[in-house]
This record gives structure tokens, C-alpha cells and sequence, in this order.
């Protein structure tokens, strides 16, 4: 693996497994309530994306207010 244009080592590999957490079960439920392969694809996305904005933004600012800048000195 020497090749490899970036160290494996710098990933950061608790939210690699978050997302793909979180993919999984958008397909799950978008397979689940869908009829047919392609809207079961379909409705995976949008939950995907539902479900990484609320996890990255909503729930990190509740978990981690943002810092603001110390006053110049």
C-alpha cells in the first residue's frame, strides 16, 4: 500500500463507520417502504441526506456550541 496518494493512518475511521452506520440504515428503511429497487434507492438518499444533516450539523451544535473568537487585544 505504498502507493496510496494519502496515509491510511490520517482517516479518520470512528466517522467512516458513522456514515456508512447511517447509509446503511437510510437503505434499510428506504428498501423496506419502497415497492421497487429504484424508489427503495431514492428514498435511501434522501434519507441519507436527512440523516447526515442532522448528525453533522444539528446534533453537533447541540453537542458542541460554536467558540467564538477572543476579543483583540
Amino acid at each position: 500500500m505504498e502507493h496510496l496518494p494519502f496515509d491510511l493512518a490520517t482517516v479518520d475511521w470512528v466517522m467512516v463507520a458513522i456514515y456508512s452506520g447511517i447509509a446503511f440504515v437510510a437503505a434499510v428503511i428506504g428498501n423496506a417502504i419502497a415497492g421497487n429497487r429504484l424508489l427503495g434507492a431514492l428514498l435511501g438518499a434522501i434519507l441519507f441526506a436527512v440523516l447526515f444533516v442532522c448528525w453533522y450539523y444539528w446534533l453537533a451544535a447541540i453537542a458542541m456550541p460554536a467558540v467564538t473568537a477572543a476579543p483583540p487585544v
